[in-house]
């Protein structure tokens, strides 16, 4: 999902560029050929026919690659380099859109490093100013333009992983919530169509966690959620991945697993829950529910065949592993 918001915003962008050179930077075209102005014509077409090569490629495409993104900063600073060096001095302010764009489509470091080269490409313009002020001074507008959006830069992304965090982490436990499992087993649907890949649901709730609250609390039943998280998160494989679906129900993908195998995880977690899982009366245990993946099958129908199984495991007694149909 986090992915899928970071591609629409790298397509924004390459539209709004492919928007904002037909708008601004077209009438140059016809105006500077008019003038004459041969080469600066061809720089200005150039940049408006990539831009809108780039807009159709990602409009057709149905995404923003990152190659688009790059070819689109590309364009961009040289494009501005090309002006500053094609006319006076003063239109180096064309540079300062290019490296704030910059920051928009490439990565921190990468837009950091597109803006230094860009900067030293217009240092022989700043050469043949007047006054060695006047030079420092245009070179210095420059970086602190740069300066100030790597910083804004730096801060967007930190507050992009919070808000990742927030959408796919379940609060009180910490492991990956619903939204986080819809996107996994979505990738896992797909591992499975093109490589045949198998993957196995494992869904576990525990037995009577009503009756914990009731008795000691939420604050107590609260407690014996975080601990079944770190519980599951220690004892599943690397590979695998842990979700709180809701309440007192969690899930475990097992990647690159049949349903043989899974059988077998499912059993040993349900044997260390009771091992290890207590509440202040005693021992906890938990009904266990596994569905490994079929062919065309859909991750609603998945999930609904292991879920199944877990109503099944309830009704065989509880504390027990039951196999989807």
């Amino acid at each position: 999902m986090l992915t899928d918001s970071k591609n629409k915003y790298q397509r924004g962008m390459v539209y709004l560029f492919a928007i904002l050179a037909s708008l601004l930077i077209a009438p140059f075209c016809v105006i500077r050929y008019l003038n004459g102005e041969i080469a600066n014509a061809v720089v200005d077409l150039a940049i408006v026919v990539v831009a809108l090569s780039s807009a159709i490629y990602t409009f057709r495409l149905g995404q923003a690659t990152q190659l688009v993104s790059n070819i689109t900063a590309l364009l961009y600073s040289s494009g501005a380099v090309a002006v500053a060096h094609l006319n006076e001095p003063i239109f180096v302010f064309w540079l300062f859109p290019a490296l704030i764009a910059n920051f928009f489509l490439l990565s921190a470091k990468a837009a950091l490093l597109a803006n230094l080269l860009t900067i030293t490409a217009v240092v022989p313009i700043a050469l043949q100013l007047k006054t060695s002020t006047e030079a420092f001074a245009m070179i210095a507008a420059l970086l602190m333009c740069g300066s100030m959006a790597y910083v804004f830069a730096l801060l967007t992304q930190k507050q992009q992983l919070l808000l990742q965090g927030y959408a796919s982490q379940d609060a009180l436990t910490m492991l990956g919530n619903r939204r986080a499992m819809d996107d996994e087993m979505r990738l896992s649907v797909e591992d499975c169509a093109r490589n045949q890949i198998p993957a196995t649901l494992i869904i576990l709730d525990l037995d009577f966690f009503k009756m914990v609250n009731d008795k000691f609390g939420h604050a107590t039943g609260d407690v014996v959620l975080v601990e079944l998280a770190s519980l599951l998160t220690r004892r599943v494989r690397k590979t695998d991945r842990v979700f709180r679906f809701g309440g007192e129900e969690f899930v475990v993908l097992a990647r690159n697993t049949v349903l043989a195998d899974a059988l077998m995880i499912a059993e040993q977690l349900r044997v260390q829950i009771e091992t290890e899982l207590n509440d202040p009366d005693g021992a906890l245990t938990a009904s266990f529910g596994c569905a490994q993946l079929r062919a065309d099958e859909t991750p609603e129908d998945w999930f609904v065949r292991a879920d199944k199984a877990v109503y099944q495991a309830k009704q065989q007694g509880r504390n027990c592993v039951v196999a989807a149909e």
